[in-house]
C-alpha cells in the first residue's frame, strides 16, 4: 500500500495551525485571567470606598459626639448614604470575601447605627457607648475585607504571572523541538543533497540513499537526482567504451604491424619445411617447427592483449597489483611505441602494495596517458614511468614524456571535458576527462606538472586494498 504523501508545506501548515490553535489559547486564557483581575480590582476600590466613607463617616460621628450640631449630623447621614451605596453596589463581592453571615452582620449593624442618628435631635440625645460600639463594628468589617482582600489581589497577580511564564514556557518546549525536528530532517537531506551534487561536479555520479523513507517534496528531489546520477553514470560508461574503441582504432595499425611479423615467420618457416623437407634432417625439421609455435604463441599473445582490452564487461572490482594493469597496456602499443621511435623506461617495481579496481578501467587510464604521450612526440622521445608508495595509504604512478609540454594557463583545465589544446580534428577533448573520472571513481585523484619544451608528468594516486594496505602481493 503506498504511503500517503504529506508534503514539506502541508507540515509546516499544520505546525503552523498548531502554534496559531496553542496562541489563541494562551490569548483567551490571558484575556479570562485579565477579566477577572480586572473585576476584582474593581472590587478592591469598591472596597477602599467603603473604608473610606466608614472612616470619614467616623471622624463626623467624633466631632457630633463631641460638639454636636447640625452640620456633623448632616455628614455623617450623607456618608451613610455613600456607605448603603458602596453595600447595594458591591454585596455579591462582599459577600463572596467575607461570607454571607459577616455582610448580613454589617448591613444590621449599619441599620442600627443609621436609625440612631435619622431619631436624633436637639431634645434626643443619643447613646454615644452605642454609637461608638456599632461605629467601631462597621470600622472593623471594613478593615477585615480590605485584609482578606488584598492577598486575593497578590495571589491574581502572581496567577497571571507564573500561568503566562509555564504556557508560554511549555509552547516554546513543545512548538520549538517540533519545528527544529522538521527543520533538522529537512537540513540534513538536503545536506545529502548536497553532498551528492559536489561529488557530482567531481564525476561521481553515486546515488544517494533515503533513509528516511519519507514522501515529501525532498524525497521527490532525491529521486529525480539519483535518476539523473544513474543515467549520467550509464552515459560515462557508453564514453568510456567509446573512447575505449577510439583507442583500438588508434593503435591497430601497430597492433596489425606487430601480428603481420609473427605471420609472415610463420609462412617463411612453414614455405622452408614445404620446400625442403626432403633434405632437412630431423633436428633442422624440430628447430623450424619450434620457430613456428614460438611465433604462433606470440600472434596468439597480441591477439589475447587486444581481446582483453576490448572485451565489454561490467566494471569488476579486485585486487590488482599496478604492474598488472601497466605492462599488459605497454604490450598493446608496443609496435605504436616503435613507429613512433618512443623508449619506455618502466622503473615499477614489483613488490608494490596492493590496489583495488577494474582492470579494464584501470588500463583504459594509463592506455590514454600513453597515447597522449605518443601524439606530443611525433619526432621520437621518452616515456618515463615509476611508481611508489605513499605514505597516506595511496599509490602513486608517475606517468612523464619529454613531449612539448602544457602551458600553464591549460593546466587548470586539460580534465574538463572537450577541453583539448590539440589541432582541429586531432583530438575530442575526452581522454583525459575519462582518465579523471575512472580515477575519482576509484577512490584516487590525478596531478600534472609540465615545463614548456621538456616534457609532462602525469601523478595518478591509487588507494590500496583495504585488506592489504602496506602488503604486497606474491
Amino acid at each position: 500500500m503506498p504511503k500517503s504523501r504529506h508534503t514539506i508545506r502541508y507540515r509546516l501548515i499544520r505546525l503552523y495551525c498548531l502554534s496559531f490553535a496553542i496562541i489563541a489559547l494562551m490569548i483567551i486564557a490571558y484575556s479570562w485571567q485579565m477579566l477577572s483581575f480586572e473585576k476584582k480590582m474593581t472590587n478592591l476600590e469598591n472596597v477602599h470606598a467603603l473604608f473610606d466613607n466608614v472612616l470619614e463617616m467616623r471622624r463626623y460621628e467624633k466631632n457630633f459626639l463631641l460638639h454636636a450640631g447640625d452640620g456633623n449630623l448632616t455628614k455623617i447621614i450623607l456618608y451613610l448614604k455613600k456607605v448603603e451605596g458602596n453595600v447595594n453596589e458591591s454585596g455579591a463581592s462582599i459577600s463572596q470575601i467575607a461570607g454571607q453571615a459577616g455582610l448580613q452582620h454589617f448591613i444590621e449593624a449599619l441599620q442600627s447605627y443609621k436609625a440612631i442618628f435619622q431619631h436624633s435631635s436637639p431634645t434626643t440625645p443619643v447613646n454615644p457607648g452605642q454609637v461608638r460600639r456599632l461605629g467601631k463594628i462597621l470600622a472593623n468589617f471594613t478593615d477585615q475585607l480590605l485584609s482578606l482582600q488584598h492577598p486575593r489581589i497578590r495571589h491574581e497577580l502572581k496567577l497571571i504571572f507564573y500561568s503566562y511564564i509555564i504556557v508560554t514556557g511549555l509552547f516554546f518546549l513543545v512548538i520549538l523541538p517540533l519545528f527544529m525536528m522538521r527543520v533538522k530532517n529537512i537540513l540534513q537531506r538536503m545536506s545529502f543533497l548536497q553532498k551528492a551534487i559536489h561529488d557530482l561536479a567531481n564525476d561521481n555520479f553515486t546515488p544517494i540513499p533515503d533513509s528516511k523513507g519519507e514522501n515529501d517534496e525532498v524525497s521527490e528531489l532525491l529521486l529525480a537526482f539519483n535518476k539523473m546520477a544513474e543515467e549520467l553514470n550509464a552515459k560515462q560508461n557508453q564514453l568510456i567504451r567509446s573512447r575505449k574503441l577510439a583507442a583500438i582504432g588508434t593503435f591497430s595499425s601497430g597492433v596489425a604491424h606487430e601480428l603481420n611479423n609473427p605471420l609472415n615467420n610463420i609462412s617463411l618457416s612453414a614455405d622452408t619445411l614445404l620446400e625442403e623437407y626432403h633434405t632437412l634432417s630431423l633436428e633442422e625439421s624440430k628447430e623450424i617447427l619450434t620457430d613456428i609455435m614460438i611465433q604462433t604463441e606470440r600472434a596468439g599473445k597480441i591477439v589475447k592483449n587486444l581481446l582483453d582490452f576490448s572485451r565489454d564487461k561490467a566494471p569488476e572490482t579486485a585486487t590488482l597489483n599496478i604492474r598488472e594493469v601497466i605492462n599488459p597496456t605497454i604490450d598493446l602499443i608496443a609496435n605504436q611505441l616503435k613507429i613512433n621511435s618512443i623508449w619506455v623506461e618502466n622503473y615499477i617495481p614489483a613488490d608494490l602494495p596492493a590496489i583495488s579496481g577494474d582492470l579494464q578501467q584501470l588500463q583504459q587510464v594509463f592506455l590514454n596517458l600513453f597515447l597522449n604521450s605518443i601524439q606530443v612526440m611525433p619526432d621520437g622521445g621518452l616515456i618515463h614511468l615509476k611508481a611508489e608508495e605513499e605514505p597516506k595509504g595511496y599509490i602513486r604512478v608517475n606517468v612523464g614524456d619529454t613531449g612539448s609540454g602544457i602551458a600553464p594557463e591549460h593546466i587548470e583545465h586539460i580534465f574538463a571535458p572537450f577541453y583539448t589544446t590539440k589541432e582541429v580534428g586531432k583530438g575530442t577533448g575526452l581522454g583525459l576527462s575519462i582518465v579523471y573520472g575512472i580515477i575519482k571513481k576509484h577512490g584516487g585523484y590525478i596531478k600534472v606538472k609540465s615545463k614548456i619544451n621538456v616534457g609532462t608528468t602525469f601523478s595518478v594516486y591509487l588507494p590500496l586494498a583495504a585488506a592489504d594496505q602496506g602488503k604486497p602481493i606474491k
